[in-house]
């Protein structure tokens, strides 16, 4: 009688030239899948598939693999620091660490920070600076568009928003809410955010009135727009 044969061996990881690819078997997943992420890269793929077929499988998108991994090094940030720069809306501010400061502060283009809480100090800091831009330039927004309808736009208020994935939200209310990461943009960049979430007041949706809408209220958004989707990623202080 013939002996069946024994299962492969327990790949956790399989390599791409000089790549190597963190390998996750699941009896419970029905297809093959490739994350890749600032920590690397993780093949998903059900224990049936061979591992020979899972090398192929890599080998065929090593240029998609390659190109997002260097896409993700490039946008990794060292360690803030004594002189690390700070962007502001197309600005460039300098840190400077201040032991048992209680609050960031700017001077000129010196932000100064307690090095004992300097995320929380910063992030505080652009919190304040997002407010003192987005109230008035909302207001102002909200304005225009009710100049283009010939109708009363109802905003309920303008406030922050930490929400993960989220550049902004429009409440059915007419809150409008924005993230404070946009401080880390270009001007136009934050200026489209908050333009793309005031049309909402008019049109709930992402119908095609509501790009026209959005179009009148802020012409050319297209390349705010894409840029923000090719480098959104890179707006972080801190990994």
């Amino acid at each position: 009688m013939n002996s069946r044969p024994g299962p492969e061996p327990a790949t956790t990881h399989l390599r791409v030239g000089d790549v190597s690819v963190e390998l996750r078997r699941s009896s419970r997943r029905r297809t093959v899948a490739l994350r890749v992420g600032p920590g690397g890269a993780v093949l998903y793929a059900p224990v049936s598939v061979a591992t020979e077929r899972l090398e192929r499988f890599l080998h065929e998108r090593e240029g998609w693999l390659l190109g997002h991994l260097a896409t993700f090094a490039r946008n990794e940030r060292p360690a803030l620091e004594e002189g690390s720069s700070l962007p502001l809306l197309g600005e460039t501010l300098t840190l400077h660490l201040s032991p048992g400061l209680a609050a960031a502060r700017r001077d000129a283009h010196l932000l100064s920070a307690d090095p004992a809480r300097l995320h929380a100090q910063l992030e505080a800091w652009y919190s304040r600076a997002a407010l003192v831009y987005f109230g008035p330039l909302v207001q102002r927004l909200t304005l225009d568009l009710g100049r283009q309808t010939g109708k009363h736009t109802p905003l309920a208020g303008v406030r922050l928003t930490r929400a993960s994935g989220r550049w902004g939200s429009c409440t059915a209310a007419g809150e409008i809410r924005l993230h404070w990461r946009l401080m880390l943009a270009p001007e136009r960049v934050a200026h489209y955010v908050a333009a793309h979430e005031v049309a909402h007041l008019a049109q709930m949706n992402h119908s095609a009135r509501y790009w026209a809408t959005l179009e009148r209220l802020m012409p050319g958004y297209q390349e705010p727009k894409r840029w923000l989707k090719e480098h959104g990623e890179s707006l972080t202080l801190w990994d």
